[in-house]
C-alpha cells in the first residue's frame, strides 16, 4: 500500500497564487509557511466538483495527507496511506471508490527525498524545472467524523465541517535522474492536464485511460534537484534554511 517515497513534502509558497492561472472559483484552503510537512500534515487539493445547483467550479481545499475511506473505522489508517501505487491503484479496496470518482491534484512547491550512503542518509529536495509548483495526481476523500473524533481533530481544516477530508499522492517506477534518489517518483502533470484528471464525470475506465496518457508525459527532466541539509530529517524543523542548497 505504501511505497515509502514522497514522503515530506515542502509548502513554503501559497498555492492560492495559482487562482488566475488555473481558473479556481472558490479558495477554502489557508495557508501556512511550512518547509516540512509530513503524512498527517495538511496539504491543499484542486478539486472540480458540481455546486447545489449542478454547476462544475474548481476549490483549492485543505485536507489531510493520507487517504480515509468513510468506511473507516480508524482515521489513523490514513498514515498507511499517504501515497498510492499507479499501477494498482484502481483495484486496491483503500482506494478503488476514489479513483473511480474523485481524482485531484496536489500542488506543492518541492518535496524530499533521501539516499543511502556510507556516511548515513542524505536528504535531497525536488521541485519543478518550469513552474514554481509541482502538480501531483491525487485521490480525494471524505470520512463523517463521529463527535469524539471531531473533539480529537480539533481545529485541524481538513476537518472543519465535521467532515475529514484526506488525500494521497499517486506514484510510479522512478525516471531518468530520480531513479537516482529512489525507485519511485509521483505521477506529475502539466497545468493542462488537471481538468481531464479531476473531471467528475470521467469513470474509472475514463481514469485509467488518462493515468496512461500521464504516465507516458512524466517527465522527470522537469524537475531538478540539490542536496540540502540534514535538518529536514526532523518533522520539528521548520524555516526556509531547510530549502537551502548544501555541499
Amino acid at each position: 500500500m505504501i511505497d515509502g517515497m514522497c514522503g515530506r513534502i515542502n509548502m513554503g509558497l501559497d498555492p492560492a497564487d495559482l487562482v488566475d492561472e488555473l481558473e479556481i472559483d472558490h479558495v477554502s484552503y489557508a495557508h501556512r509557511e511550512l518547509y516540512n510537512v509530513p503524512p498527517g500534515g495538511t496539504l491543499p487539493i484542486i478539486v472540480d466538483r458540481p455546486d447545489a445547483d449542478g454547476v462544475l467550479s474548481r476549490r483549492l481545499e485543505p485536507a489531510r495527507w493520507g487517504l480515509v475511506p468513510g468506511w473507516a473505522k480508524d482515521v489513523k489508517i490514513g498514515f498507511r496511506a499517504f501515497n498510492a501505487r499507479s499501477e494498482t491503484v484502481r483495484s486496491k479496496p483503500m482506494f478503488r471508490s476514489a479513483f473511480a470518482r474523485q481524482r485531484t491534484v496536489v500542488p506543492v512547491p518541492a518535496y524530499y527525498e533521501w539516499t543511502a550512503g556510507p556516511d548515513g542518509k542524505k536528504p535531497w529536495m525536488m521541485r519543478s524545472a518550469h513552474h514554481d509548483f509541482l502538480f501531483m495526481a491525487g485521490l480525494y476523500e471524505f470520512k463523517k467524523l463521529a463527535d469524539e473524533e471531531q473533539a480529537v481533530a480539533g481545529d485541524d481544516p481538513a476537518a472543519a465541517t465535521g467532515w475529514l477530508v484526506t488525500t494521497t499522492i499517486l506514484t510510479t517506477e522512478a525516471q531518468g535522474h530520480l531513479a537516482e534518489v529512489h525507485d519511485r517518483m509521483p505521477v506529475m502533470m502539466a497545468p493542462g492536464s488537471i481538468e481531464e484528471w479531476t473531471a467528475p464525470q470521467s469513470d474509472a475506465d475514463g481514469a485509467a485511460e488518462v493515468l496512461a496518457r500521464l504516465l507516458d508525459a512524466n517527465d522527470p527532466d522537469a524537475v531538478e534537484r540539490f542536496r540540502v541539509g540534514s535538518e529536514v530529517g526532523n518533522v520539528r524543523n521548520q524555516g526556509s534554511y531547510l530549502a537551502q542548497p548544501v555541499g
